[in-house]
């Protein structure tokens, strides 16, 4: 072997190889480490739902974000493990979103969005406008509920709501209440109290056939007894409930049955 000089030169080169390898790493670890890498600066942004950029996140505070970010950071401006801050950043009940950047001088920039609430999901948890399901508390006592046996329904009923939000404006009112039944049958309560039972297909027509009605019969329906409810499920018609007393009618009293109609009611 010692007579093999291309061996030798090969090992030679080897370790020297290694050797500078080394040296690199020392200097470079030892480089990392000056102060002049140091975190100087955290800078946040927070964008809307529509990726406008707003003055200050509305429902994360700073303090809360600086509070998990040195509870996050091990390291330097180099050495930070930012998909790790992402991830715990994340875990903020109000924070859809986030993007983590390093910009010079040595500072993190964070862009952000909030979850910005559309509606309750039952008496649990919360839909944001994009149709997705957080927990976070909140009060707001004019939000609508949105109610179904399926999470995965959250998109499929923000969707809705917001049309038929849409297309009760020219009548002057709301929906309080989406109930979609484990049959994948509309129920919707408005701010009247009237109770809406849309049933599996034909949703929007049938919705836009009460808004029709409304427009041609507002002038009896106010000179009557309140509505308690509106069975759109006919075919070419509609049929109604009035309120007997002065107590709230029960939803579940006119929610189910949960089926379809075959023939023309009152209207």
């Amino acid at each position: 072997m010692w007579n093999d000089h291309q061996t030798l030169n090969l090992l030679a080169n080897t370790l020297l190889t290694g050797v500078l390898l080394i040296a690199v790493y020392a200097i470079g670890v030892r480089v990392l480490a000056l102060p002049f890498f140091s975190l100087r600066e955290i800078r946040i942004e927070s964008v809307d739902h529509l990726r406008v950029k707003q003055a200050t996140p509305l429902n994360v505070s700073r303090d809360q974000l600086e509070r998990v970010i040195k509870n996050s950071i091990n390291g330097n401006f180099m050495t930070i493990d930012l998909l790790s801050l992402q991830t715990a950043l994340t875990e903020l009940p109000w924070i859809r979103s986030i993007t983590i950047s390093r910009q010079w001088p040595p500072a993190l920039h964070i862009l952000l969005e909030e979850h910005v609430p559309l509606a309750y999901w039952g008496n649990a948890a919360l839909v944001n406008t994009h149709g997705e399901i957080f927990y976070a508390s909140f009060q707001e006592n004019s939000m609508p509920v949105f109610i179904a046996a399926d999470y995965d329904s959250s998109s499929l009923i923000s969707r809705n709501y917001k049309i038929f939000r849409k297309m009760l404006q020219p009548v002057g009112q709301n929906v309080a209440e989406v109930v979609l039944t484990p049959r994948h049958s509309w129920h919707i309560r408005l701010d009247t109290g009237v109770w809406l039972k849309l049933g599996r297909k034909e949703i929007q027509s049938r919705f836009q056939r009460y808004i029709s009605v409304m427009h041609q019969h507002t002038h009896n329906f106010d000179q009557e007894s309140p509505l308690s409810y509106v069975d759109l499920r006919y075919p070419d018609g509609l049929a109604i409930g009035k309120q007997s007393g002065s107590a709230s009618p029960d939803p579940a009293a006119f929610i189910w049955p949960d089926r379809e109609m075959t023939s023309q009611g009152g209207f």
